[in-house]
Formats: C-alpha cells, structure tokens, sequence
C-alpha cells in the first residue's frame, strides 16, 4: 500500500483534515478524512516551516530579508506572530508539481487576512520559484507529520479543570446510605 498525500489544513487552530491517494495492487483510492483528535506539536511546527515561503511568495517581505531565513532554516519571532499557515495544496500535470500554501497574517487591530500563493512551481530560472526545492523538502516533512498523525500520533487531549470555589473545603461526605438504611431498618 501506498499513500500520497495531497493536500491538508489544521481546522479549528488543533484539528487536521486531510486528502490522499491510496494505492493498492494498481487500484488507487481518494480518500478525505479528518480527525477529532488535536495535533501534535511536530506536526504543528511543521506547518510553520512553510511560513517563510508563504510570506516570499505572497510577497509580504523582501527577497534579501526571506532569503536568509529560508537558507538557515531559523524562523524569527517576528514572522511566527504575524504570519500563520494553515493549509496546503500538491496538484501533479504533466509531470510537473505545483504547491499551493494558504493562511493569514495578523493585522495590528488583532483581525486577520486570509489569502493564499498562486500555484507554485520549479520552472525554469526566470519564471520559477528559486527555493522550490527548499519549500518541497518542507513539505515532504510536512507529510510525514500527517503520516504520523493518520497512525495516531496526536497531542494531548486537555483536561477540563474545575474550579470549585471556598464552599469546596466546607464539603463534608454524607455517610454511607446504605448502612444508615439498615440502620433505619432495625
């Protein structure tokens, strides 16, 4: 069995929903799924690898400025609170992949802006993406981390807290009811 991965997005900031090719014996299988289980943390960084070529291609930043962060593989605070990527795209004709990557940046006022990059694909050297390269080496990571996740890797599920208050430390237990009603019986 083989499974390719063609497109996914967090849902909800913890949820993932997701489709792939399966192929069996020379039969291959469309599949959309999504989990109620909360992603994982890897699978989350993951995603934010994809910021730099997201904000590159969208053309928020200068070259200069992206290029470093893209080639030391290093994203600075700056880019993480204003930039988030929340879904992806693999399309394949002739042979030739493209990638499309959606989300939104953070505007001062704390509303966002939704938008994606055009179909992005190697090309040539005057109409290609320079590190497209670097951006399908984020993605193949990406898609292990999904692989992960289809195998139940997840994070955490959080656990409800209960605030009860001073009337809490006042509580005092019942007695058994079932020995005061032999009791009550005799």
């Amino acid at each position: 069995m083989h499974i390719e991965i063609k497109n996914a997005e967090i849902t909800n900031t913890i949820f993932l929903k997701w489709e792939y090719d399966q192929t069996d014996m020379d039969r291959k299988t469309n599949i959309k799924a999504k989990a109620d289980s909360p992603i994982h943390e890897d699978l989350r960084e993951a995603f934010e690898k994809l910021i730099p070529h997201f904000v590159l291609l969208t053309e928020m930043k200068k070259k200069p400025q992206m290029a470093k962060i893209i080639d030391l593989k290093q994203l600075d605070e700056d880019l993480l609170s204003k930039f988030k990527v929340r879904a992806f795209t693999l399309e394949e004709k002739n042979g030739e992949t493209s990638v499309k990557i959606s989300g939104y940046k953070i505007l001062t006022s704390g509303k966002a802006i939704s938008f994606e990059t055009p179909n992005t694909k190697r090309g040539n050297q005057e109409e290609g993406y320079e590190f497209f390269d670097e951006l399908m080496i984020c993605i193949e990571d990406l898609k292990d981390e999904i692989l992960e996740y289809m195998e139940g890797k997840e994070s955490e599920r959080a656990q409800v807290a209960m605030e009860f208050g001073d009337e809490a430390e006042d509580f005092e237990p019942e007695t058994d009811l079932k020995a005061d009603a032999k009791t009550e019986a005799a």
